[in-house]
């Protein structure tokens, strides 16, 4: 049974998720702990990671200063790179987040995404592919906003997706 959460946030917390969720929470530290090696520091790069409805998982590097993608790691499961690996570590962690996630939608969408700053993990509900056309300059521009699994590091590479968004922490 899938629940419809209000993505929205809450009067509190605004780009929070409404309720705690411990299971979701779990995940989302992994990718976030997960993800840290493969963003070096100072390198203002900003991580994706989403699920298609074919089965990939993609993991998709962006550059702050331009939104430019700099690269992607496509795979399905049997394909990840090596369990040993900080790329194929992160690539379970992603297809454990998001399927997760996909079944909080009342009908999953197409492709589902989240960014992480290897601190926070955040999703858009109203748009949940991050590598649509345009993803990160709607949420740079405040026309979306993201809902907070972990709070994105406001000084960080995210910081400047979040906006004036007075995020909490999702436990």
């Amino acid at each position: 049974m899938h629940r419809n959460f209000d993505w929205h946030g809450t009067e509190d917390f605004p780009g929070s998720l409404p309720r705690p969720n411990r299971r979701l929470t779990a995940l989302a530290q992994d990718v976030a702990r997960l993800a840290r090696p493969l963003l070096p520091a100072g390198s203002e790069l900003i991580l994706g990671l989403e699920a298609t409805a074919d089965g990939q998982i993609h993991l998709l590097w962006w550059r702050r200063r331009d939104f430019r993608r700099v690269a992607i790691i496509s795979a399905t499961p049997d394909a990840f790179c090596p369990e040993d690996t900080d790329e194929g570590a992160l690539q379970d962690a992603a297809a454990a987040l998001l399927d997760y996630l996909a079944g909080r939608w009342p009908t999953p969408p197409g492709a589902l995404g989240a960014i992480t700053d290897g601190t926070g993990v955040a999703f858009a509900p109203d748009h949940p592919a991050p590598s649509a056309e345009g993803w990160l300059l709607r949420h740079a521009t405040g026309e979306s906003t993201l809902a907070m699994i972990l709070d994105l590091d406001p000084a960080g590479p995210c910081g400047l997706l979040t906006g004036g968004q007075a995020a909490g922490s999702f436990h």
